[in-house]
């Protein structure tokens, strides 16, 4: 459960109304304690017979918080039975108590709840999903004085890990009472909440924009080690989604697994592998969150049970890769596959020049590479597009519910290799789908409906199971914070179908239709989505930056977290070749003087290492061949100025086939009429005699 659904859940319970602050809470201030008689104030009596362990977050009381209470409200702190009862899980807590101090009678309806940790930002863990939860108690406080108020739990609530107890008070409080929360005097953030308005939220009451507590919120929970959670959690279930079996890997990989129980007690997912013997440890993910993306809400980031894994000090070979779930009950389930791993890939470190540079006299492609036994590199060229459309269909999701936009993006998607030629991806029987049947299909597939929205891992999976029955031509690839010269490359050079899921708000799927221009003056890009959301195509500006890269969309800047491609397995790419390099005594390197080239155009090269076992691996940079932009007109020699020297270059040149002007041979066309003859020569010496304009190259 969402915490935003735990929070409607928490108003409807208690009977929150939510009505207007009888309190400022601007006026807050911390009033020194000096009452020293503590009163009971007890639900029920507790008649818990084994021993009971008070589970507490603070040392002292110190701090009465005056102005602060407003009454239907909940506060929440953070707490550990393992940290202050020397116990293990399983703990059973019994009560949850807060100190409060009243200064005069007062009726009082108050209650409590358990709640378990959202760690998606592992640095400050909020409350989550609702465990428990009491029923309402209305009593009176007596008299002026410190008050220890009582909730107890029958049965007692079975936790297995930290826990948020919750204490709620309710209104009709009598004003002249001034209700005063306490704390100590060491302030700890994201370990003290309240909530007293869902627009509002969950505050941090150590760090807010109204009164930062002095300390921590004196509130605790009493409970004993042992027992058991019903079988209401499932037994882990666990599918590793990458790498793919009997896939050769190049000297590191994602490992990605997929925990898809529904279980809330999940506590590690570990990743080993084994060369035939014993298995070694990789490492143990803790924190699984992934994002839930339903084109409504807020979406954080997360990359679920995934870690990177470089096995470059491993022997070359096949090795078996195993996943492991384990829950905090001490359940566990495994997923294996067998991969090939070449530690030292043939990959080509391209050094220079750089993606996104521009070039025009004659490139330099300079390479390493870490394969002991490689072979060759060979340079390939494609022709980009400025304004690129891969022809992206669309669809308005509305009538079907913004929480379908994952599967309506994969269904546009799929739609792109059915006009490619692929029809039979989108029939059923001699049927063909409508995009709305595909996306209500891939929903179903996706559990997007039991959901309200896709998760990363029930999309990637989910592609693969739905048309692996459907001629299985499709293969599926996934990048994690891909960049813009990244997502340019898959959807335009390499010809994929591309979803980019944000996070944000709110988090959405959308599918990639091109590109539109080059380097915007303030350093971004332009993207062009079929955005299922608003049934168009739109342009969204894209930015980098500390390994993150986001786009505009929605008034927002929102991170893409993830790309998810969909290509034919055959189908092919034409490209030109450049040149190769066989030699590696002198490194790895090509040169390539451009010809048939035309001015201000964008070229992928794309360079392809193969290794003595015929294992191979590429990498690609877009450049810029823009030669108008880094020669001055008419200036043949590179010397910066247009003059007799140029002339004479231009005239050898032509005459006597001696070198091209620098920038390439298409700069010879000096009056710009798309031949190069002995015309521009004579263009050029009316130039020079100022009788005509400078020449346009």
């Amino acid at each position: 459960m969402s915490c935003r659904l735990v929070v409607l859940c928490c108003l409807v319970v208690f009977g929150m109304t939510l009505t207007a602050d009888a309190v400022d809470k601007n006026m807050a201030r911390a009033v020194r304690l000096d009452e020293t008689r503590l009163e009971q104030l007890r639900s029920n009596p507790n008649l818990v017979t084994v021993d009971t362990c008070t589970v507490i977050n603070i040392d002292s009381l110190v701090w009465l918080i005056d102005n602060w209470v407003v009454g239907d409200e909940l506060y929440k702190v953070l707490l550990d039975p393992t940290a202050s009862c020397n116990t293990s899980y399983p703990f059973s807590v019994t009560e949850v108590h807060i100190i409060m101090y009243f200064y005069a009678s007062t009726p009082i309806i108050y209650g409590g709840d358990i709640e378990d940790v959202n760690y998606a930002n592992p640095t400050c863990p909020v409350p989550d999903t609702l465990i428990a939860l009491s029923p309402n108690y209305q009593d009176l406080v007596p008299s002026a004085d410190l008050w220890d108020i009582w909730v107890d739990f029958d049965p007692p609530v079975v936790v297995n890990g930290p826990f948020f107890a919750g204490f709620y008070i309710g209104g009709g409080i009598d004003p002249t009472s001034a209700p005063a929360v306490v704390t100590d005097e060491n302030p700890v953030l994201c370990s003290s909440y309240n909530l007293w308005d869902e627009s509002v939220g969950w505050v941090d009451l150590s760090d807010n924009q109204w009164y930062s507590f002095p300390g921590q919120l004196a509130m605790f929970a009493v409970g004993y080690a042992g027992g058991s959670i019903e079988p209401s959690q499932p037994e882990p279930k666990l599918t590793l989604l990458a790498p793919k079996d009997d896939e050769t890997l190049m000297g590191s990989a994602d490992i990605w697994a997929w925990e898809n129980s529904g279980s809330q007690i999940i506590d590690h997912v570990s990743f080993e592998y084994s060369s035939g013997g014993s298995y070694v440890g990789i490492g143990s993910d803790f924190d699984g969150s992934s994002p839930l993306r339903d084109g409504a809400a807020f979406a954080a980031s997360g990359s679920g049970f995934s870690l990177s894994w470089d096995f470059s000090g491993l022997a070359e070979g096949t090795y078996w890769l195993r996943a492991t779930a384990y829950d905090t009950l001490g359940r566990s389930t495994a997923d294996s596959l067998i991969v090939y791993l070449e530690p030292t890939p043939p990959t080509p470190l391209i050094n220079a020049p750089s993606t996104g540079t521009g070039f025009c006299d004659q490139l330099a492609f300079l390479m390493t590479t870490s394969d002991e036994n490689l072979s060759h590199i060979e340079i390939q060229r494609r022709q980009a597009n400025y304004n690129y459309s891969a022809g992206m269909q669309t669809f308005d999701v509305t009538p079907l519910g913004a929480q379908y936009n994952g599967p309506a993006a994969a269904a546009l998607a799929v739609t792109l290799w059915a006009d490619r030629g692929y029809s039979y991806l989108v029939k059923e029987g001699s049927r063909t789908l409508s995009t709305a049947e595909l996306t209500q299909k891939l929903a179903e597939q996706f559990g997007t409906e039991e959901n309200q929205g896709t998760y990363d891992e029930a999309l990637y999976q989910g592609l693969a199971d739905y048309f692996l029955p459907r001629g299985n031509v499709l293969t599926f690839d996934y990048m994690r914070n891909p960049d813009y010269f990244s997502l340019r490359t898959w959807v335009e050079e390499e010809q994929r179908a591309v979803i980019i899921g944000l996070s944000g708000s709110p988090g959405v799927w959308l599918v990639v239709d091109g590109f539109h221009g080059w380097v915007q003056s303030d350093g971004s890009y332009q993207v062009s989505v079929s955005n299922s959301l608003t049934g168009s195509i739109s342009h969204l500006p894209m930015r980098s930056g500390s390994g993150v890269s986001e786009v505009y969309v929605s008034g927002n800047w929102q991170r893409v977290d993830l790309m998810v491609s969909m290509l034919a397995k055959d189908w092919s790419v034409t490209r030109n070749f450049v040149g190769a390099d066989f030699d590696e005594s002198d490194g790895w390197s090509v040169d390539w003087t451009p010809y048939n080239v035309s001015d201000d155009t964008l070229y992928f090269f794309r360079a392809l290492g193969r290794d003595a076992n015929g294992l191979e691996d590429i990498a690609t940079v877009l450049l810029q061949y823009a030669c108008s932009q880094m020669y001055t007109p008419g200036d043949y020699t590179g010397d910066g100025d247009a003059n007799i020297m140029d002339l004479i270059y231009l005239t050898d040149f032509l005459v006597r086939g001696g070198p091209p002007p620098v920038g390439g041979a298409e700069r010879a066309d000096a009056n710009g009429d798309g031949f190069i003859n002995i015309a521009d020569v004579i263009y050029y010496i009316n130039f020079i005699y100022r009788v005509a304009d400078p020449p346009s190259n």
